[in-house]
């Protein structure tokens, strides 16, 4: 995994400028989006900073920030988080990986947006990913998790006429939510849509609201 890990490292290094030209704004033509991340917002409420785990460029830190959020962002890419530095200063970006988030303590959060950042994740690992988010957020903390669904992987050897080596992998509803399950976490939301024809790739989308159980709460309280 370390060697998929460093290119799917570098390849984004490499596209970070013309990823974040493409992507900052793409949230003004995804009106369901939005209001994925309100409920988030909501269910959250004041319970913590909400964290944009593979955030890219920002655009889903700056729209919980623009919501009365406070977020955080954490991706990958070293230059990836540059150019989401570089486009919204106010917000608090750093280096993680979702495998092994060594630098974030237990229970900081008190939610987190995952977008389309498990797609990387090879299905072998999903679990280690999903318990190590559980272990970052605070207890009773909500991760609205989104990815493509189906079973295919998509593979880029090029984007934007650059060199890269990038997995995109789609997963079945059922699948994910057998996987957050077994990592512990407790479902609430299970929502699909349609894709937005001429804005997106052409795949439907899964949202998966889950939380993390309080531990001192005892089943049938």
């Amino acid at each position: 995994m370390e060697e998929t890990k460093t290119e799917l490292q570098s390849s984004y290094d490499r596209v970070a400028e013309d990823y974040a030209e493409e992507f900052c704004g793409e949230l003004e033509t995804k009106p369901f989006d939005r209001k994925m991340l309100d409920w988030l917002i909501e269910k959250v409420g004041e319970s913590g900073v909400i964290c944009d785990m593979g955030c890219g460029p920002g655009q889903i830190a700056r729209y919980l920030h623009d919501h009365g959020a406070k977020a955080c962002g954490v991706d990958l890419s070293s230059e990836m988080l540059k150019q989401a530095q570089r486009l919204h200063p106010d917000i608090s970006f750093r280096q993680g990986d979702m495998l092994a988030l060594t630098e974030i303590a237990d229970n900081s959060y008190g939610g987190m947006a995952a977008f389309y950042s498990i797609i990387h994740i090879p299905r072998s690992l999903v679990v280690d990913a999903l318990r190590e988010i559980k272990r970052v957020l605070s207890a009773e903390g909500v991760l609205l998790l989104t990815f493509h669904i189906g079973q295919q992987i998509i593979h880029r050897d090029e984007w934007w006429d650059k060199k890269v080596s990038i997995d995109f992998i789609f997963f079945e509803t059922e699948e994910m939510k057998g996987y957050l399950k077994t990592a512990g976490f407790e479902l609430e939301e299970v929502i699909e849509r349609d894709p937005y024809e001429e804005v997106e790739y052409p795949s439907r989308r899964a949202y998966i609201f889950a939380r993390k159980p309080d531990g001192k709460r005892m089943k049938g309280d």
